[in-house]
Order: structure tokens, then sequence, then C-alpha cells
């Protein structure tokens, strides 16, 4: 009995499956942003069944390359992700590449919307900072991203996405060190003010810092805020009304040391006298407080570097594997 012969999958496919004419599935790949997002989710749906987008459509939306890489982050205000942002700028530029850059407000809406938008612009690439620090986040639009072989190269944020490649902080060293850093300061009561319980990055620095305490402290809490100065300041304020100063209090992030040095000064406590600070990422201008800010500092320059190579290679490259890189932070005391 003879095999049956593979049929050559086309547009006229997908617009019989989704239901569509031809010329709505056609604007799906290369205007998806005039397209009714629920029509549109019909034709991406139909596609990815068949296989079209993959085989056919994403070679040739994607032959024309912009020279321009999207760029999304959460927070702009925040000195690591501004610093980072201009960085990438700057690297791209250097690449011979235009940047789009965006701010999500830490807006799971906004970035959704971001996105779409970026996709309409046709960009080569989005670097990207999710606004959840939860692995478990699968925004809806990844899967859109993957039809269309839009490579997405993911910063400090890291999802669980195949496809997607990504440059890192080692965030459990990033803890171990300060943990190891506390112990040769002779911290014997310490009070770390973390990111939210269920947020990989804060798991993942506090699970360092405990271990690079190995037990030899006589006490080690943990407050959960998030990672906002304002949400630092509420929890370490709330602490501090029922609990003596500790000798160490240590932010997870530099918006949540700012949280701190704000209750501190409430409670007409002297940063690094009457209680001593540590901060896992560096507290921007840290000199005008008047005091040393001992703290683990991360090599903007390099993660700018290395997300730029990725993305450039990825776009240029459409078969090119993602990639992960960790960046491991500096102790500067």
């Amino acid at each position: 009995m003879a095999e049956p012969r593979t049929q050559k999958v086309t547009l006229e496919n997908v617009a019989a499956i989704a239901n569509v004419s031809k010329i709505t599935a056609s604007r799906a790949f290369s205007q998806p942003d005039k397209v009714h997002p629920e029509t549109l989710r019909r034709i991406l749906d139909a596609a990815d069944k068949i296989g079209y987008v993959v085989n056919a459509a994403a070679r040739s939306l994607r032959a024309k390359s912009s020279r321009t890489i999207g760029i999304v982050s959460p927070d702009m205000s925040n000195p690591f992700f501004g610093g980072l942002a201009k960085r990438i700028t700057l690297e791209a530029y250097n690449a011979g590449y235009d940047t789009l850059m965006f701010d999500s407000y830490e807006s799971r809406e906004n970035e959704a919307r971001i996105i779409d938008k970026l996709i309409g612009y046709n960009v080569d690439a989005i670097i990207l900072s999710v606004v959840s620090a939860e692995r478990v986040y699968r925004p809806a639009y990844m899967k859109q991203l993957e039809l269309l072989n839009i490579p997405v190269i993911l910063v400090d944020r890291e999802l669980d996405a195949k496809a997607c490649s990504g440059v890192y902080i080692d965030n459990l060293d990033c803890g171990l060190q300060a943990g190891r850093y506390l112990l040769s300061q002779k911290a014997d009561n310490v009070v770390i003010v973390s990111g939210p319980e269920d947020s990989n990055v804060a798991q993942d620095r506090v699970t360092g810092m405990v271990a690079g305490l190995h037990g030899q402290v006589s006490s080690v809490n943990v407050l959960h805020a998030d990672f906002l100065m304002d949400e630092a300041f509420k929890v370490t304020d709330h602490y501090l009304k029922y609990h003596p100063a500790p000798d160490y209090f240590v932010g997870c992030n530099n918006q949540i040391s700012l949280g701190i040095i704000k209750a501190c000064i409430r409670h007409n406590l002297i940063p690094q006298k009457d209680v001593s600070l540590f901060s896992i990422d560096e507290v921007s201008h840290a000199d005008i407080y008047g005091f040393n800010f001992p703290c683990i500092s991360h090599d903007l320059q390099e993660i700018a570097w290395q997300a730029i190579n990725m993305a450039v290679r990825r776009a240029t490259d459409r078969s090119a594997p993602a990639s992960k890189v960790v960046v491991r932070g500096l102790l500067k005391s």
C-alpha cells in the first residue's frame, strides 16, 4: 500500500482551518496589530497545528531585517534597569542596530501591549525583562513570538521558556557571597528583607545567604516584601516597631535597601552606626548618605554586551539555538 503523499502546507490551509479569508490570514503574519485578537489567536493556533509559520511564513516575514531591537524593562526608574537599558542601547548602536525602548511599569497588561507593538514594528529581536520574577509566569504573547520566529533574550528574570535565550545573574552566588561577608564582619543577628516568597530571585538570594552564614549566627529573620522601596519600608518599619535593631539589615535589591534606610531614619537609627546595612545590588550614589554601603555589584556592561550579542546572533541566524549566560556578582566592601 502506497504511503500517503505529504502535501505542502499553504496559507489557504491556515485560512480554511481558522475559517477566515486568505487576506486576513496573510495580515495576521504581516500586520498582526491590525487583526482582531480573537481572530489572530485562531489563525496562529491553526498555523501552529499544521506547522505553517515555522516552515514557511516566519522565514518569509523575517527575511527583511529592520535592524531594530526592542527593549522592554519593568521599571526604568530603578537604576539597575535604567542603567542596563542605556548600556544595551549603546551596544546595539555599536553593532549597527537601532533600538525601541519601552517601560512596562511592572504591569502585565502594559507588557503584553508593548510586545504587540514591537511585533507590528517588525523588530529583529526583543530583549525583555519580564514584570514577574516567578519562573512559572508564562505570558500568552510568548507563543505568538515563537510562531513568528522573533528571538527573545530574557534578562535578569528567568522564565520556563526553552525558545528564549537569557542573561541572568547568579542569585544563589550573590546570596552566598553576602552571607560569607556577614560572617567576616562577625554579624550575630541578621534580618533579611526579601522580595515575594514566590520569586525565584528572592528565594535564591535568601537561600544563598543562609548557606553562607553556615548556621553560625544567633538568628536570621526573613521579611518578605516586594522589590520596591515603599513595600520594603513598610515591612522594615513594622519590624522595628516591635523588635530592637539587628546587627545587620540585608536588602535583597537596591530598592529594598532604600526602603530599609528610610525605615531606619524614621526610627532614629543612624545607618552603619546604630545598625549595619548590606545590599544585593549596588545602591546608586550611596556616598551621599555619608557612609559606606557594602554590596554585591552587577556588571551591567557585561550583561548588556551578552544580551546584544545573543540578539544579533539569533536575528542573523534563525537556526541558532537558544543559549544561556550567567553573570556573577562582585562583592564591594
